[in-house]
């Protein structure tokens, strides 16, 4: 809180004394509109501008008036205190039967590999992707590209600063009676009160338990070799770019519950913007359950750890859809050797 002092004056010998306080608060009103767009590809993830402008307001309240404070100290009175507590401090043990000491293992479900390919000629070759078996959609899987879609999201915000300012009057004059007090100890009466101070546990045993987290090691295969000006690569049916799941009916998909055991390692070194490429990852990896893509272009392959060790072609996760996503600009999704489920 600011203060400016605007004047002092003496009226009929009365102190009048004028002063404006400040204060500042801002509010914030925004709106969203979506633009749409048609053919080309439905982007991965929804492009946002906002644009924020800032205007200044002053109000000025109306002038308080106040009356001037005198402070008059009285006579001091005293306290007797006749009654004080004496406290002693204990210590106690809390036995209980068992006690588990856990202990953290690591296991690792599987070693996933990608291929990268450095051409020595300096050619870079054009990709024909073929697609080889068949796939049947799930229920209600958009398999076909939309007529329009959302391309950008445009939001305008805008901020108010408002600044108070509070002139107040001080006239007149009050007067507050201060009264010191004074205790006096003088007891007569002693009470003896016990605390506990510390209390110590004792377990009569101990067990161990083990806790096991999943990993999977990655490694990246690297070939060296003079390129084709053309390649032809062979996927699987159910990695082609109507058949990864991307939305059902009219929404986009978000993910559910995933499997008890389950890990995912993320591919880093490099953006999938064609979920195909990181379905297909998933396919030619030994024990990958499922793939997630998506938003920035990122692909994870999703593995459960069997009990014995090693990978099992289990349960994954569920997904579902969300009112607020467009087919294709949530997640991107497709099973491997495992199963994945639409929980609505």
């Amino acid at each position: 809180m600011l203060s400016r002092l605007i004047c002092v004056v003496v009226i009929c010998g009365t102190l009048v004394w004028a002063s404006t306080d400040t204060s500042y608060s801002f509010k914030t009103e925004g709106e969203c509109s979506t633009i749409w767009g048609s053919g080309g590809t439905v982007p991965m993830s929804l492009p946002t501008s906002t644009t924020i402008s800032t205007v200044s307001s002053v109000v000025t309240n109306e002038v308080v008036t106040v009356p001037l404070s005198s402070t008059v100290t009285a006579d001091a009175s005293t306290t007797t205190v006749l009654e004080q507590t004496s406290w002693t401090w204990s210590e106690s043990t809390v036995t209980l039967p068992t006690t588990t000491l856990w202990l953290g293992a690591q296991s690792t479900v599987a070693t996933a590999s990608w291929p990268t390919t450095i051409c020595t000629n300096g050619v870079t070759p054009s990709t024909v992707t073929e697609y080889s078996g068949s796939y049947i959609p799930v229920s209600g899987q958009v398999t076909t590209e939309p007529a329009s879609y959302p391309s950008q999201v445009i939001c305008r915000t805008g901020v108010t600063w408002f600044t108070y300012l509070l002139p107040t009057v001080t006239s007149g004059v009050t007067t507050v009676t201060v009264t010191p007090t004074s205790t006096v100890f003088a007891p007569t009466t002693t009470i003896t009160a016990t605390a506990p101070y510390y209390t110590f546990t004792k377990f009569e045993t101990t067990v161990t338990s083990v806790t096991t987290t999943y990993r999977v090691a990655t490694s990246v295969v690297t070939s060296s070799i003079a390129c084709e000006a053309s390649t032809t690569t062979t996927f699987a049916a159910k990695c082609a770019p109507t058949n990864v799941i991307k939305g059902i009916g009219e929404y986009g998909i978000v993910s559910g519950k995933y499997a008890k055991n389950i890990t995912v390692t993320y591919i880093s070194d490099q953006k999938y913007n064609d979920p195909g490429v990181c379905c297909q990852l998933c396919q030619d990896n030994d024990g990958c359950v499922a793939m997630m893509a998506g938003i920035s272009g990122f692909c994870g392959l999703y593995y459960v750890g069997a009990p014995n060790g090693g990978p099992a072609c289990d349960f994954a996760f569920t997904y579902q859809t969300e009112p607020d996503r467009f087919p294709g600009q949530g997640l991107w999704i497709q099973s491997g050797c495992g199963e994945i489920e639409y929980s609505g």
